[in-house]
């Protein structure tokens, strides 16, 4: 399969247009290799199918802060501490875990109604995502098996999967080699899941 680039101009119109048909596109991005899915019950079971898995819900990539609004559940007295969270935070790689509105679909958010959500710092996908509400994103690998840092390294029956492969352009080199940090937002600390390429340390 010959890969698209982010930096042609009609790479993006033609992946919105794969996703929208309801298939997944491997693609790089900030972080590590990904899935990518439209944010529907068949894009989810698309992404359960391909890496053999179920219950475990995936993160939502959106293309601004403002759009996390639309997924989560906010009491007027945290509204200024979530906004200033975020924007420490976005665009970049960290997926902030939340308490998801009540009408949010089932499946979008875990069996605890959390939603995972994370705006990435790359232009490709952003672009990409202002046609979207958000898009489902997870790791290119079947469960329990280690993270592909390059194409090549990618399980065949994934790649047989997808409907096409994005790159980032061979001179920018912007991809962290790890996956993004979680940190769950949903009590009255913050809690770090998984410590990835954002340093909440510093940034804190």
């Amino acid at each position: 399969m010959e890969p698209l680039f982010w930096s042609n101009l009609a790479t993006t119109e033609y992946v919105a247009k794969v996703l929208q048909e309801g298939k997944v596109v491997l693609a790089e991005g900030d972080t590590v290799l990904g899935l990518l899915a439209d944010v529907s019950e068949q894009g989810r079971a698309q992404l359960d199918h391909i890496k053999s898995r179920s219950q475990k819900p995936y993160l939502i990539l959106i293309g601004s802060s403002q759009k996390a609004f639309d997924f989560i559940e906010i009491g007027a007295d945290k509204i200024f501490q979530t906004e200033k969270l975020i924007k420490k935070c976005w665009p970049g790689p960290v997926t902030l875990i939340f308490k998801a509105k009540t009408d949010v679909p089932l499946y979008l958010k875990s069996a605890e109604g959390m939603v995972a959500l994370r705006v990435p710092d790359h232009a490709g996908l952003l672009q990409l995502l202002s046609g979207f509400d958000g898009l489902f994103s997870t790791s290119a690998n079947n469960s329990g098996q280690p993270v592909p840092n390059a194409v090549d390294e990618v399980d065949q029956s994934i790649l047989n999967s997808v409907a096409c492969v994005v790159m980032n352009d061979a001179h920018k080199k912007t991809k962290s080699a790890l996956p993004s940090t979680i940190i769950d937002c949903t009590g009255d600390t913050l809690v770090v899941v998984r410590q990835g390429a954002f340093d909440p340390s510093i940034h804190f």
